[in-house]
């Protein structure tokens, strides 16, 4: 971990709109972050040295941190120029950085609201043998104009500010989140728990993390080659192994996206679906019929949402996922996982059609449909909850099936863009809507739906 301070370099005046800073990063100094009188307020944190692959299949040193905007006003166009010395002085290495999201990705066209923080990456190139003493960092950016006041939210509470991508509840007073890179591993998340009681959060390793064993990975053919036989470990984090709620078997799939499901321990795996090579698994949505999911596969925004039923024990519940008519939105599965629910404009009529597994649909509800990146329906019971994009922001909607009723129930804090992506879960006794969202705009908050449909 290297400290880091924060020196101005260029003038940072309103009326000056292009400002840089200089960062020196030295082993020597305390890890406090510093500011120099009248420079612009942003301030490095967790600053660290690493590695990351190359375009050749070899290694780069990279800087990675967090970047803090402790000023009034918005910054855009962050880029940062990093340079490292010897203890001579000597120029040995030279690179770039940007902002980046928690799957690495560059941030090009962000603008850092005040009060905010976000990650960034400076990869660099040696360019002579010598070990590193110093780094510096020059820092440029744009003022920019704060976004636009949210609209009042009563209903919602934040509960983080990270890429929230995975959340349980654990009960109704209590539930984990993950935050991280979007399709990582479970285990490669950082974890919390959250008591809805006392609003207290705290650190914790996922449940199931202890479960996966070498035994597992070795069983189970998620880290081996099919072609060959031969192990890579590196197949591993692209297994998406999930342990199931209220099911015993794991679901995993190999390097060929063939999706399996198996004993705790790797053994006795089941083939589900295979022929798979071509689409991306993206989510396991799961009905509360224990064991029985839909399995979630699209590309990038706006693609088609492809989907099949099955089952933890292995038996495939619908048709084969290129017979499965494809959907607009994320599906969701009905409660005992024999129809789902998905978005589609049929005969000029935008909504949501009950799909059954087995072949034939009706329309549900007509509505306005959002992308890909929007959380799937939330069905419980008479309730069916949906996600749109509003004028000003997103909305959720309640459908009440009974007696067709279709309401506007809030505005959500929201902010997506073609390569963000959010999600939602419902607690166990109905009451509340836990909404999740990766990218810089990243967070979790909780709804409070009790009562308020119908």
């Amino acid at each position: 971990m290297l400290p880091s301070l924060i020196f101005l370099r260029g003038g940072a005046g309103r009326q000056n709109m292009r400002a840089i800073l200089r960062i020196c990063l030295c082993a020597l100094l305390l890890a406090l972050p510093v500011q120099a009188q009248d420079s612009l307020p942003l301030y490095l944190f967790n600053t660290a040295i690493g590695s990351q692959p190359d375009f050749f299949g070899g290694e780069m040193r990279v800087a990675r941190g967090e970047l803090f905007n402790h000023g009034a006003e918005a910054y855009t166009n962050i880029t940062l120029s990093l340079s490292a010395y010897d203890a001579a002085g000597q120029l040995i290495g030279e690179g770039f950085g940007y902002l980046v999201d928690a799957c690495g990705t560059a941030l090009l066209d962000y603008s850092l609201p005040a009060g905010a923080y976000q990650g960034f990456s400076a990869p660099f190139e040696r360019l002579a043998d010598g070990d590193i003493a110093r780094l510096e960092l020059e820092v440029a950016a744009d003022a920019a104009a704060s976004p636009p006041a949210s609209p009042s939210m009563p209903m919602i509470r934040q509960i983080s500010d990270k890429e929230v991508v995975a959340l349980e509840w654990l009960d109704d007073s209590a539930l984990i989140f993950g935050a991280g890179c979007d399709g990582a591993l479970f285990t490669e998340l950082d974890w919390q728990r959250y008591s809805l009681a006392d609003n207290a959060l705290s650190d914790i390793e996922h449940p199931n993390a202890r479960k996966v064993t070498p035994e597992l990975i070795a069983n189970s053919g998620a880290a081996t080659i099919t072609q060959s036989g031969e192990p890579n470990p590196a197949l591993f984090a692209s297994s998406q192994m999930t342990f199931p709620p209220q099911a015993r078997r794991v679901v995993y799939q190999n390097d060929l996206h063939t999706l399996f499901s198996a004993e705790p321990d790797g053994s006795f795996p089941r083939l589900i679906h295979d022929g798979l090579h071509q689409y991306s698994l993206r989510d396991f949505q799961w009905a509360r019929q224990p064991g029985v999911f839909l399995a979630v596969y699209f590309g990038g925004y706006a693609e088609p949402v492809r989907y099949f039923a099955a089952t933890t024990t292995g038996r495939l519940l619908s048709q084969r996922l290129e017979d499965m008519p494809a959907s607009l939105t994320v599906p969701a599965p009905t409660a005992d996982g024999t129809a789902a629910l998905v978005g589609r404009v049929r005969a000029g009529i935008s909504g949501y059609y009950l799909q059954n597994v087995y072949g034939g649909s009706e329309l549900l509800f007509q509505s306005d449909l959002p992308g890909n990146n929007y959380p799937a329906p939330v069905l419980d019971g008479e309730r069916v909850y949906v996600f749109v994009e509003g004028g000003s922001a997103p909305q959720l909607r309640c459908y009440q099936r009974d007696s067709g009723d279709l309401q506007t129930l809030t505005a959500l804090p929201l902010r997506l863009t073609r390569s963000t992506r959010a999600w939602a879960w419902l607690s166990p006794g109905g009451g509340q809507l836990a909404l999740a969202a990766n990218g810089a705009d990243g967070g979790l908050w909780l709804v409070d739906v009790a009562d308020s449909c119908g």
